[in-house]
């Protein structure tokens, strides 16, 4: 009986099979931990991405409206965007830093590289500077419905820029696009408004800017050599140098249309200090949630969580701001959610796309 102790890990002692008092434990509940350990950081890694998302859209709402304690919204993203691109950075040498091998000197910047960083940075901040007026005219889930025909433009820079070719399903995705986005203007309509329109214009074009981006941002962190300076930035290492030229884009904008906004009885208010740091803390966060997100799950899965995670903005503007959302507005949000569907399963049948994908994150720090 002693020796089948030794022989435990090799084989059954016959002895103690015989008697049927001893078994041995195969290691399977240990293997099993492996996709539930996945499964719980997938759900909390979702919870802090989407918790951070309403964070910020209802902080900028809060803060930029008519009501609001800075009314301001060029001027709290030249606040908010240098400020995020900071926490950024520090997160990117510290929480995220790895190690790597020594090398003789790190590529110099060229100025062709300086004008990616500048086009990023100028349709950057001219997107979230739209996309923050609109939400100063618009209610939190009218926004969000408008926003989410954005795969409609994604697809046709997408087609333009020679990113993606055409299908049966990227053409039903644009479809159901373009069905949705009537629906949802007519609505808009007979609720009426000058300044609502005026919001929605806003939203559309800071859609088309943000495509734009988009497209860019895929060519620099895919199509730029790896023995470039900006070819060996990470995603969140090439919005710490982007966001500071966000800020100072939006800043003369802020200048020209907002010149109240720097009074000094605006400037000192606690409020507007505790709203910068809030944005920019929940979209680095959000940032973060993103990257493990990659990690975890396959591009496509990543692009499906992106079009839903519109859907609890809108809850929440319904439930938090009690805004009022139209029987026919909902049916053209559902539209545009299953347009964004379809073409995550277009993307899904196009290797290329799904290796491109993962720059999307670059898009996504201002929602």
């Amino acid at each position: 009986m002693t020796g089948s102790l030794s022989r435990a890990a090799n084989m059954i002692d016959p002895e103690a099979d015989a008697s049927g008092q001893y078994q041995i434990l195969e290691p399977e509940p240990l293997a099993a931990d492996g996709p539930r350990r996945r499964l719980l950081n997938v759900f909390c890694f979702i919870t802090l991405w989407w918790t951070c998302a309403v964070s910020v859209i209802m902080m900028i709402k809060q803060t930029v409206s008519s009501d609001g304690p800075f009314p301001y919204a060029f001027a709290f993203t030249s606040f908010t965007q240098p400020t995020t691109g900071l926490v950024a950075y520090l997160f990117s040498i510290t929480a995220l830093y790895v190690p790597k091998p020594k090398v003789a000197s790190p590529p110099s910047i060229t100025s062709s590289e300086i004008t990616l960083l500048l086009a990023l940075g100028v349709l950057q901040g001219l997107e979230i500077g739209l996309t923050n007026s609109a939400l100063k005219l618009l209610t939190v889930a009218d926004r969000t419905m408008i926003s989410s025909t954005s795969v409609l433009f994604m697809v046709i820079t997408a087609r333009l820029w020679g990113l993606e070719q055409l299908g049966f399903l990227r053409v039903l995705s644009a479809s159901l696009m373009i069905l949705g986005g009537v629906v949802q203007t007519q609505s808009l309509d007979q609720v009426g408004g000058r300044s609502q329109m005026i919001g929605v214009l806003m939203q559309v074009v800071s859609m088309m800017l943000s495509c734009q981006r988009w497209a860019l941002s895929q060519y620099v962190m895919q199509r730029l050599p790896a023995d470039t300076a900006l070819g060996q930035l990470s995603k969140i290492q090439l919005l710490a140098y982007t966001l500071p030229i966000t800020g100072l884009v939006c800043l003369p904008v802020s200048l020209v249309f907002e010149p109240e906004a720097f009074a000094l009885r605006h400037l000192k208010q606690m409020s507007l200090a505790r709203s910068v740091v809030t944005v920019a803390g929940s979209l680095v966060a959000m940032l973060y949630a993103e990257l493990k997100l990659v990690d975890e799950l396959s591009a496509v899965a990543f692009n499906v969580l992106s079009t839903l995670h519109q859907i609890p903005i809108v809850m929440a503007g319904i439930v938090l701001c009690h805004n009022k959302v139209s029987s026919q507005a909902a049916a053209g949000f559902g539209c545009c959610v299953a347009g964004a569907m379809v073409y995550a399963c277009a993307r899904r049948q196009d290797p290329q796309c799904t290796a491109l994908s993962d720059s999307t994150l670059c898009a996504s720090v201002d929602k």
